[in-house]
């Protein structure tokens, strides 16, 4: 995903991605199976670029607690300041600092892209809401299969003294 920077006229302008520009990038552990079209809003004012833009993506997944594979869909919101040239100007220590003559006068942008679809990604990956996961003993998938295991659960030595107190209140 390329934005020749010298095509760029003051103010507003529009860069579109298709769906084969978004499934071509290489994340690490993730496939993207599909997303929508991406369009970009690029402000250029001085030496400064504003891009904005989102899209929804659908990628493949594991579930954290019963390691089946899904296919979630989530929304990405783009938003960079890019400072054109060799030094920052402004207060501001969260610019990206882009040199047009390096890359022939282009902004790759598919790490940036790459980047926010990291941070857009839910700490807890979940098949569904509420996934049973997989039975610690005997490692059962409790979603689709009922477990064999002891109906009485083992208690913790460490915890021993205080259920037998526990037992005792309950009588």
């Amino acid at each position: 995903m390329k934005i020749k920077i010298d095509r760029l006229k003051e103010g507003d302008n529009s860069v579109t991605f298709d769906q084969d520009s978004l499934i071509s990038l290489e994340i690490k552990d993730h496939e993207i199976l599909s997303g929508s079209e991406l369009t970009l809003v690029v402000i250029k004012n001085d030496n400064y670029l504003h891009i904005t833009g989102s899209n929804k993506v659908k990628y493949q997944e594991h579930c954290d607690r019963c390691g089946n594979e899904f296919k979630p869909t989530i929304y990405i919101e783009i938003d960079y300041v890019f400072h054109l040239g060799n030094e920052k100007r402004g207060n501001s220590d969260n610019l990206e600092i882009i040199r047009p003559n390096e890359n022939d006068g282009y902004l790759i942008f598919d790490q940036y892209y790459i980047e926010t679809f990291y941070l857009s990604l839910p700490l807890k990956k979940l098949c569904f809401y509420n996934c049973k996961g997989l039975c610690p003993k005997c490692g059962i998938n409790l979603n689709t299969d009922s477990c064999t295991c002891d109906e009485e659960k083992t208690i913790d030595p460490r915890w021993e003294k205080l259920a037998e107190f526990a037992k005792k209140k309950k009588k």
